[in-house]
C-alpha cells in the first residue's frame, strides 16, 4: 500500500500491542485500518490494569516506595489523552 500523503512512498507494516499497523517511512505517518485504534486501546488498558495489580502487591510490602511512586506520578506533567496514546508509537 502507498503512502495517502507522500504518494510513491510504500508504508511498512509495523507490530504495535499486537496489531499491525502501517507506516511511512518517509514522512513518520502511522495509517490504521478500521478498528486497529481500539484494539490498540484495549492492550493499553490490559498492561495497564496488569502494572496497578503488580503496584498492589507492592503497596503491601514496600509502603514507602509506593508512597514516592504516587508523589511522581502526580508531579509530572500531564498529557493529552491524545500525547500518551501516540507516544507508544515513539
Amino acid at each position: 500500500m502507498r503512502c495517502p500523503r507522500c504518494v510513491d512512498v510504500e508504508l511498512s507494516e509495523v507490530q504495535r500491542y499486537g496489531v499491525l499497523v502501517d507506516v511511512c517511512p518517509s514522512c513518520g505517518g502511522i495509517w490504521l485500518d478500521k478498528g486497529e485504534l481500539s484494539k490498540i486501546i484495549e492492550a493499553v488498558k490490559r498492561a495497564e490494569s496488569s502494572l496497578d495489580e503488580e503496584l498492589r502487591v507492592i503497596t503491601r510490602e514496600h509502603p514507602d516506595l509506593y508512597r514516592k511512586y504516587e508523589e511522581y506520578k502526580y508531579k509530572k506533567k500531564r498529557k493529552s489523552i491524545f500525547g500518551e496514546l501516540f507516544d507508544i508509537f515513539d
